[in-house]
């Protein structure tokens, strides 16, 4: 536990007078504001006097060197000039350039460097290691910060029914394997050898938390000294933002918007963020949400549909769908391509009310063969390769995969039917999501918390506060659905597809009978009925009745 250790003992910290002289002799140059002790926030960036935009030009407040923005670039340029770190770099390989799933990203090679960076200041290394920089002491001024993956066991608990859950331990699972790459990979490097015996993977939860609570996606994924002094706001309540030029990162103040001498700037760290997101990113909920904005739930193709291997492989999108609360003032402008995952259609029927919701894959629970989905395999040109899986609608190919096939239902006369069939599911994983937070609520509220237990009081709160969150925004998401369902049950699509399925009823029934293969076929015909409302039913129905 090395950076735990060195922010109990001092030498892993800087207070705000050496915070600001380490930042002003680094590259960043206070204009308007400087940082400042906030009693129970640590260090925010506040006014030095009042503020406002008197001009054409915005009002700067802060201005930082482009060197001194940790990038991906920033960490190779130091390689070049520190022998013990370059060793780890380059024994690091992919790790250093892309994540666990191959997508290329240089948070690997970050979180290493702030690592090393750390280790660094540490007096109880048997020799030194690595050369100093700037960076050295930004991570001395970077707090400990109580994200979910540092939570107890028993904290985690209240997190059952929410979408953080699974989340948290997805993460959890992930840094493990992260650190074990790590020290597998770096173990013969000089600066392992040295600083080994400090490090524990509560190391690499820290160095993750400083990463994941700052990093900014602004000309490439990286943390911007000086500017992440500034606190979260969203929406009207943010009153500053920043841009880059001239070679450096500004901060400004927002035109139209005034500062006391004494107040806080903010920016926001994104107002499209949900309840969900903001606490496992930053560690906390903002006073002012009233909703949780956004959440994803998971989607599961049942295990008896016998395209379901097939599906997963060509899906080629995440396996759930977000829900978007449109009646806050919180929520995301959803029309907005870079907050989309498919073409919203403003006659979707799909898509009414007070809620709304993306995600490509639902479209594959809603489909069989009997429908026109098809697959099969392909052989490439190289002969020696695997055949690739094909994906065909009624012919036509699946290039994207579920995004593919959604284009395609909603060019089809029978689009209704299954939005329908959507909207079913979808309504259906909201109550099961709601059973298991509503069933679990009295349980959570009752844990013992606070002083002398190991529930502490603001994770308690924060847990309490998202699930509350959670609840209303998945039960305003199952009354809109139900009125969804009403609406698209009235469509001409809908009502000419369940008038085709009883016409054909009717004109067979006189030459069935009534043995018992033509109640089989009777019963055969109502799973179809009800196969249109709810795909999912078709494999349950079938098991029951051993076919």
């Amino acid at each position: 536990m090395l950076i735990r250790r060195g922010k109990a003992e001092g030498w892993l910290q800087l207070d705000t007078k050496a915070l600001k002289t380490w930042a002003e002799a680094s590259g960043i140059t206070f204009k308007n504001a400087s940082p400042t002790a906030v009693p129970g926030r640590g260090t925010g960036l506040l006014a030095d006097r009042d503020l406002k935009t008197e001009s054409s030009l915005p009002t700067e407040i802060l201005t930082i060197d482009e060197e001194l923005v940790l990038s991906g670039e920033a960490v190779r340029r130091h390689a070049q000039f520190d022998k013990d770190f370059r060793e780890v770099l380059e024994s690091l390989g992919d790790f250093g350039r892309r994540n666990l799933m191959g997508h290329a990203t240089p948070r690997g090679a970050i979180l290493s460097f702030l690592l090393f960076q750390a280790s660094l200041s540490c007096p109880h290394l048997e020799e030194r290691v690595g050369v100093h920089c700037a960076f050295t002491d930004y991570v001395k001024s970077l707090p400990s910060e109580l994200l979910p993956t540092f939570w107890t066991p028993d904290e985690l608990q209240l997190l059952i029914g929410t979408t953080l859950a699974p989340a948290v331990s997805s993460k959890l699972k992930s840094l493990h394997r992260e650190y074990d790459l790590l020290c597998e990979a770096a173990s013969n490097t000089r600066w392992y050898n040295i600083v080994s015996p400090h490090l524990s993977f509560d190391d690499w939860l820290q160095v993750d938390a400083m990463f994941r609570s700052r990093a900014l996606d602004f000309y490439g994924s990286c943390m911007i000294p000086g500017m992440d002094l500034a606190s979260h706001a969203a929406h009207e309540r943010t009153n500053a933002f920043y841009d880059r030029a001239d070679g450096k990162y500004h901060l400004y103040l927002m035109k139209d918007k005034e500062l006391k001498a004494g107040e806080e700037v903010c920016i926001t760290y994104g107002d499209e963020k949900g309840a969900c997101e903001m606490l496992f990113s930053y560690g906390f909920l903002d006073d002012h949400m009233d909703t949780a904005e956004t959440l994803f739930l998971s989607l599961n193709i049942p295990e008896d549909d016998i395209s379901r291997s097939a599906k997963m492989k060509i899906a080629n999108c995440a396996p759930g769908f977000k829900l978007i609360d449109i009646s806050s003032s919180f929520a995301p402008n959803i029309n907005d391509p870079a907050n989309s995952t498919q073409d919203l259609n403003e006659d979707d029927p799909s898509s009414s009310g007070t809620i709304d919701w993306t995600g490509d894959f639902i479209y594959l629970l809603c489909v069989t063969p009997s429908d026109g989905l098809e697959f099969q395999l392909a052989q490439t040109i190289d002969t020696t390769s695997e055949p690739e899986l094909q994906a065909t609608f009624n012919g036509t190919e699946l290039p994207e995969g579920a995004i593919s096939l959604r284009r395609l239902l909603a060019a089809s006369d029978k689009w209704d039917v299954y939005c329908l069939r959507a909207i079913v599911i979808l309504q259906q994983r909201v109550f099961e999501q709601m059973q298991v937070l509503y069933s679990s609520q009295e349980d959570m509220e009752s844990v013992p918390h606070g002083e002398g237990t190991d529930v502490r009081d603001v994770c308690y709160e924060q847990a309490m506060k998202l699930r509350r969150l959670e609840f209303e925004l998945l039960e305003k998401a199952y009354e809109d659905f139900e009125k969804q369902k009403i609406e698209l049950a009235e469509t001409p699509a809908v009502k000419k597809f369940l008038a085709e399925v009883n016409g054909n009823v009717g004109a067979e029934d006189d030459a069935i009978g009534s043995s018992e293969s033509a109640m089989a076929k009777r019963s055969s015909r109502t799973n179809l009925k009800m196969w249109m409302l709810n795909p999912d039913i078709s494999g349950k129905l079938c098991a029951k009745s051993g076919k």
